[in-house]
């Protein structure tokens, strides 16, 4: 019995010798790895909680984001673990982010440009409803005329804001001259006072007038053209009969065109109309002093337009006949 009672406490002795060691052990491995504090990171900016906690050594992971009245965008609404906590090195930290009110007040958007209010927009969570336009004396193509909802108001984020812009100055309209029986160069020159542009040149033979006079136009005197407006011409010269493309042969003329002494480069550019189109054939800036060559197909209907330093000083019909 004796022996027995010794064999018992001999196990119970060995077993809580096992025991001790077993928890002894268990602490010193858990002490041996290092652990950290969980900070405070409520109401803080999500890029200061990353730098901090990157610095401890943990990770971050955003779970979720809403609207709060009373945590900024981008900061912290909440945080697992809880502040206090203490974790080992290279745990999680689930980080909970607010995205602001979700009523803001209404940016002001007008005087400036379009592009710069939809970024505007889209970083206060809101987005361009119907863009407008219309003419405005004082502000200039492409800004901000005015907004639906005002600027000011508290809106919900998410809510379309319609604008409308500007397409500036509304252009000076005029009533058509009659340019029937004026030179051609003079014709040309009177539409870039007006700021019409010089559309189709056709040629055509009225033995009433005299060659190289305007004939016929489009728009007719008396329509109302406004700046910018094509007007196409007929001037009075014998058209040639081969319709045949610019590069079959047919022969050309050569033009020749001689800028003037001077000290300055200038800008020079010539376009030539034939065929229905407006082809650059010179654009670029040259010496005081130079010539430049230009050949125009002889067989066809052509005009051309010397413009120096975006002023036309010369205009030129060619043609059949």
């Amino acid at each position: 019995m004796i022996r027995i009672v010794k064999l018992a406490l001999l196990f119970i002795g060995f077993s809580v010798i096992v025991g001790v060691g077993a928890y002894l052990a268990v602490v010193f491995l858990v002490e041996s790895e290092e652990t950290v504090i969980v900070p405070d990171l409520i109401g803080k900016d999500v890029v200061y909680c990353l730098e901090l906690l990157t610095d401890m050594g943990l990770d971050v992971k955003v779970k979720d984001s809403e609207y709060s009245d009373t945590v900024a965008n981008h900061h912290v609404i909440d945080q697992e673990p809880e502040p206090g906590a203490v974790i080992k090195k290279g745990r999680d930290i689930n980080l909970f982010l607010s995205k602001g009110k979700k009523y803001i007040q209404l940016p002001d958007l007008r005087r400036g440009p379009l592009d710069q209010a939809r970024l505007v927009l889209e970083a206060n969570g809101l987005h361009a409803g119907v863009v407008s336009e219309t003419f405005h004396d004082r502000i200039p193509r492409q800004q901000v005329i005015a907004q639906e909802p005002r600027p000011g108001r508290m809106i919900a984020r998410g809510t379309a804001v319609n604008i409308l812009i500007s397409r500036g100055a509304r252009p000076v309209a005029y009533v058509m001259p009659d340019l029937t029986g004026i030179p051609f160069s003079s014709a040309a020159l009177l539409l870039e006072d007006l700021a019409l542009a010089a559309g189709e040149i056709t040629a055509a033979n009225d033995d009433r007038f005299p060659r190289n006079t305007v004939i016929g136009q489009d728009p007719e005197a008396g329509f109302r053209v406004a700046q910018g407006d094509q007007v196409d011409l007929t001037v009075n010269r014998a058209p040639g009969e081969d319709r045949a493309p610019l590069m079959a042969g047919g022969g050309a003329t050569l033009f020749r065109y001689k800028l003037e002494k001077g000290f300055l480069n200038r800008h020079i550019k010539i376009l030539l109309h034939c065929y229905g189109l407006s082809i650059p054939v010179v654009d670029d800036f040259k010496k005081p002093g130079d010539e430049l060559w230009v050949l125009v197909p002889s067989h066809r209907d052509a005009s051309l337009f010397v413009y120096v330093d975006h002023e036309l000083d010369l205009t030129e019909v060619f043609g059949g006949g």
